[in-house]
């Protein structure tokens, strides 16, 4: 019997609290617990690259979280297909509010349906049974197309190259994908 299997069976840990708490304290674990939670993904083949991905957007994450300067923006550049978009610009957010929930995000691409195709999947992240299950004190109140927010401050607001503007609009964390 595995280790975490006998803490579960010891009915003192409740398995959505231990999940919860393993999700917070990774980004990696977050991403692998949730993955299945975004509408239409394909099962997930973990490669080396995807390491990178979590140990680079955690290692961000945390300085915001502390309140500390960056120390440099993160730029990637990889081929299609490589799963940016549901680390970045899906998953990343859903996990924030885990563990700052009145983190604010602002989303954009070059096309408008690519933004709100990222924002209404993350939004069916949150609204997942799991994650509700995981983080009931992260409830969504304000939901119009690309943008929503939380009853604790947390936002997440879509934006385009060409069309809605994100000027006036203060984020946290900013994820621009140009592809």
């Amino acid at each position: 019997m595995g280790y975490m299997s006998a803490i579960l069976k010891s009915k003192s840990v409740d398995k959505w609290e231990l999940m919860a708490d393993c999700c917070r304290k990774s980004f990696k674990r977050f991403v692998q617990c949730f993955w299945e939670e975004i509408p239409g993904v394909g099962k997930l083949a973990w490669n080396w690259h995807l390491d990178v991905f979590c140990e680079e957007l955690q290692e961000v994450a945390e300085r915001v979280f502390v309140s500390q300067p960056k120390e440099y923006d993160l730029v990637v550049n990889v081929s299609p297909g490589t799963s940016k978009s549901s680390f970045f610009s899906i998953l990343f957010q859903p996990w924030t509010w885990t563990r700052m929930p009145q983190a604010r995000h602002l989303a954009s691409s070059h096309t408008e349906n690519l933004v709100l195709d990222h924002a209404n999947k993350a939004r069916s992240v949150v609204k997942s049974e799991k994650y509700r299950a995981c983080f009931p004190e992260i409830v969504l109140a304000g939901d119009s197309a690309g943008s929503f927010s939380n009853t604790l401050g947390g936002e997440r607001r879509s934006f385009t190259v060409g069309g809605k503007s994100p000027m006036g609009f203060h984020g946290v964390f900013l994820i621009c994908l140009p592809w």
